[in-house]
């Protein structure tokens, strides 16, 4: 029993001390050019989605998907998401092409999360990833409405996502006292 015990003190004491040598040397590059190798990326996007996931429960998800909250969404989607999300059928970005981890498909993303979810994301963000917190900006009404536009987003063409743009003008009032 005590060579198991001292075998687990030395790994641990082992794997702190490389753990602060990655550190201190600058082993591990930060780069946004450098892709992650596949073990790296696993373990980055399956920590945010089980995060994620905790961190969402027992919100409680208001009525979605009038046209009020989808057109108001959109406002704010277009003015603060659409620059590393990419719109339906758009190029990306180049400030999208330059994210590491590069920003997800948020009409992909939309048919794996729930509402609770993309809304805890909108709301708090994610970490070394470029996604800000829009909670500290936005109210939850705000932020419900981008979450009921990014539901509508698996559905959507390029053709429905212009038609969209075409009846929101940019300088119009948001009806937050806000505008875009």
């Amino acid at each position: 029993m005590k060579t198991v015990i001292s075998t687990l003190i030395v790994t641990a004491l082992l794997s702190a001390v490389l753990g602060l040598m990655v550190m201190f040397f600058g082993w591990f590059n930060v780069s946004t050019t450098w892709k992650d190798p596949a073990l790296v990326h696993w373990i980055l996007a399956t920590t945010s989605e089980n995060s994620i996931k905790r961190r969402a429960e027992g919100i409680e998800v208001p009525p979605l998907g009038s046209e009020e909250q989808i057109r108001n969404g959109f406002r704010s989607f277009r003015a603060m998401c659409a620059g590393c999300h990419t719109p339906p059928g758009e190029d990306p970005t180049p400030m999208a092409q330059g994210l590491n981890p590069e920003a997800p498909d948020l009409a992909e993303e939309a048919k794996h999360m729930s509402p609770s979810e993309l809304f805890w994301v909108i709301k708090h963000g994610i970490r070394m990833t470029g996604m800000p917190g829009w909670g500290l900006s936005h109210n939850d009404e705000q932020i419900w409405e981008m979450v009921s536009f990014i539901l509508e987003l698996p559905e959507m063409s390029l053709l429905d996502y212009l038609f969209l743009n075409s009846e929101v003008p940019l300088d119009e009032d948001d009806g937050h006292g806000h505008e875009h």
